[in-house]
């Protein structure tokens, strides 16, 4: 059957259910937006710059399970690969369409805008190389192939991949053999799926002290009911990297709270220190979710499950997905189900009476644990939100949507147009410091054109506040300009009209909460506490980040 490249890209993208592609028009990639005007069965949501699209595709796809953005070659492209950086790194599948020159210049080495005037064509796919985990150029010759090629590695990996379209072939026509079907997960190895499950269920039994700790995987490979039903079967507490916040319902009756390293809960330290038994799930032991390397996991106890391995001891498992391995685990044992383990009890939080006190974290944070409810999708950026969003205790159904492993401020604002258009249906509320709002503001700007309805919280403390706390308290370099927060929405789009106000006391906030919540139009809130006000777990975050940064040379002791 024939169709053209271009609509052959976009039916390979609808199998992912991809609805909305992100980005910014360029003169070489309009032929394909023009099809998708065209066509219709996808939207395209134009972005304040490329950056922020990538951002945007990232928040879509965690939700959604994959997302996409096109981009124009070169000045787009690398415009871009931050964020498409960090979508590798925190596993998020992206698919990212360059539009390219036409395939005869590019043939060429024509001197052309967007290039360094060289006619190397080379450079810019040699960087995207380095982070995403297919690539390819399109060409009438090869289309049929690379395009369901690079787009599977995407789902099957999880991470993001890049492809590049030249703009004179968008509409070329190609045979293919049958029309584009979702990708599939690779096949396990049913023999060697039965030795693992036979080992793991005996290293379990051996047991005295075990203990299961997820990572990002679990949420990317939809495991979560297997992970608990093992987790019950065979009584088995469990925790998460932050990296995983909620991917587990903290409700889960046995999860002991979220791990990283001695920054926990001091009784789920002691049980991962003592423990015998350490099911990890994909897990990366990384500086910024260990409290700096301050995890301790007895040598000898892990046993490592990766999406398509397992590694028990000095064996490995090859080609044994994850799922199957724990659907034939329990299969495996026919014993009596574990009696159930106990849930980690309620907190108990003294919330101060509303007044006119001035505001600060550590009452915004015990108000906004009442205030988040079942199903909530939140959009956390790093620093203070991040802080006190890994030490509360979520609701059931909650959604956090984070990047702790790249840790690129400004993520979350473009992040949140992607997850409220994967899912419409859920309440989204955004927190972000003000440092990291100035680097990705515009984008508030595409959240009131296309009439989306988030609860904002800006989190203004008048600069870098966790940079402050490294190193430079009272450095110039920690400053940032003084914006009129509260007035944005308003400038940003004129036609809208969106609730917005500043706070500074506890009535206000309280007054701004019962209005946001009453409202059917984008919420606003600027939340002003003092400059280095910040949770106390922070604080030693970032005594440590100072001490590991610089050493015997720390400026600090100068």
């Amino acid at each position: 059957m024939k169709i053209t490249i271009g609509a052959f890209i976009l039916q390979q993208l609808r199998t992912l259910s991809i609805d909305r592609i992100y980005g910014v028009p360029g003169d070489y990639n309009l032929a394909l937006l023009e099809l998708i005007e065209q066509e219709g069965e996808l939207e395209f949501i134009g972005n304040c710059n490329e950056l922020n699209a990538s951002y945007a595709a990232d928040g879509y796809a965690r939700l959604k399970g994959a997302g996409a953005l096109i981009t124009t070659y070169g000045v787009g492209d690398l415009a871009a690969l931050s964020g498409i950086a960090g979508a590798y790194a925190e596993s998020a599948p992206v698919i990212c369409l360059s539009g390219t020159p036409p395939l005869h210049a590019m043939k060429n080495h024509e001197l052309l805008h967007h290039t360094l005037a060289d006619g190397n064509f080379d450079n810019v796919m040699n960087c995207f190389k380095q982070f995403t985990v297919a690539q390819a150029l399109i060409t009438p010759e090869n289309a049929a192939v690379e395009i369901p090629r690079v787009i599977s590695r995407a789902w099957i990996e999880k991470k993001p991949v890049y492809l590049q379209l030249p703009s004179d072939i968008c509409d070329v026509e190609i045979e293919i053999s049958q029309a584009a079907t979702s990708p599939q997960l690779p096949q396990s190895d049913p023999y060697n799926v039965q030795l693992a499950a036979m080992a793991l269920l005996a290293r379990i039994k051996q047991a005295q002290k075990p203990i299961i700790l997820i990572d990002q995987m679990v949420d990317r490979f939809q495991l979560q009911q297997l992970v608990v039903d093992v987790a019950h079967k065979f009584a088995i507490p469990l925790t998460n990297m932050p990296t995983a916040k909620c991917i587990i319902p903290e409700t889960t009756a046995g999860w002991m709270g979220g791990y990283s390293g001695d920054l926990s809960r001091p009784e789920l330290y002691d049980h991962m220190a003592h423990a015998d038994c350490v099911l990890t799930f994909g897990v990366r032991l990384v500086d910024s979710t260990t409290g700096y390397f301050s995890h301790h996991i007895p040598a000898g106890t892990q046993i490592d499950i990766q999406p398509f391995s397992l590694k028990l001891g000095n064996t490995s498992y090859p080609a044994v997905a994850a799922a199957d391995l724990l659907q034939a685990l329990l299969t495996l044992d026919k014993g009596i189900t574990a009696p159930p383990l106990a849930p980690l009890p309620e907190q108990k939080h003294r919330l101060a009476t509303p007044g006119e006190a001035a505001l600060d974290q550590a009452y915004f944070w015990q108000r906004m644990q009442r205030f988040i409810r079942a199903d909530d999708v939140l959009v956390v950026e790093n620093g203070t939100s991040g802080a006190a969003i890994g030490g509360m205790r979520m609701p059931e159904g909650v959604k956090v949507v984070n990047q702790p492993v790249w840790g690129s401020i400004g993520y979350t604002l473009p992040a949140l147009l992607g997850t409220m258009m994967a899912a419409p249906h859920r309440r989204h509320l955004l927190f972000i410091g003000d440092g990291s709002f100035q680097l990705t503001a515009q984008e508030l700007s595409t959240l009131l054109r296309h009439e989306q309805k988030p609860i904002i919280f800006l989190i203004n403390n008048d600069g870098y506040t966790i940079e402050r706390y490294i190193l430079g308290e009272n450095s110039s370099y920690n400053d940032i300009g003084p914006w009129d927060y509260a007035k944005l929405p308003a400038v940003l789009n004129p036609q809208a009209t969106p609730f917005s106000v500043a706070v500074e006391t506890t009535q206000q906030l309280e007054l701004a909460l019962e209005q946001a919540s009453r409202q059917d139009r984008l919420a606003f809130i600027e939340v002003r506490v003092p400059m280095m006000d910040t949770p106390p777990v922070m604080k030693e975050f970032c005594n440590r980040c100072n001490n590991f940064n610089f050493g015997l040379t720390n400026p600090r002791r100068a």
